[in-house]
């Protein structure tokens, strides 16, 4: 005898079905489910947006070095790159 996945599947649909109609009752017997969202939660989704909303490129400080350069004033600190390879961050 050959048993093939396809015929499981909609015995399979049947018992969801049936699942869906158990858990509906359930829900207007007992009231509605709700969510509730903590202070902490709501507080890290206004600052998430606000993060999405600064530009990717700072536009006043392109034109601030940019002008610097220009006036042959922008200078690289090679010690201070080199430290922050090798350190990390300061």
């Amino acid at each position: 005898m050959k048993i093939d996945g396809t015929s499981m599947s909609p015995v399979g649909s049947i018992q969801t079905t049936n699942r869906v109609a158990s858990l509906d009752k359930k829900t207007t017997e007992q009231g509605t489910d709700g969510v509730k969202v903590s202070d902490k939660a709501q507080f890290y989704q206004l600052l998430l947006q606000k993060v999405k909303d600064v530009p990717e490129i700072r536009e006043d400080r392109v034109q601030e070095v940019s002008q610097q350069i220009k006036n042959g004033e922008f200078t690289v600190d090679a010690n201070a790159i080199a430290r922050s390879l090798l350190f990390g961050k300061e």
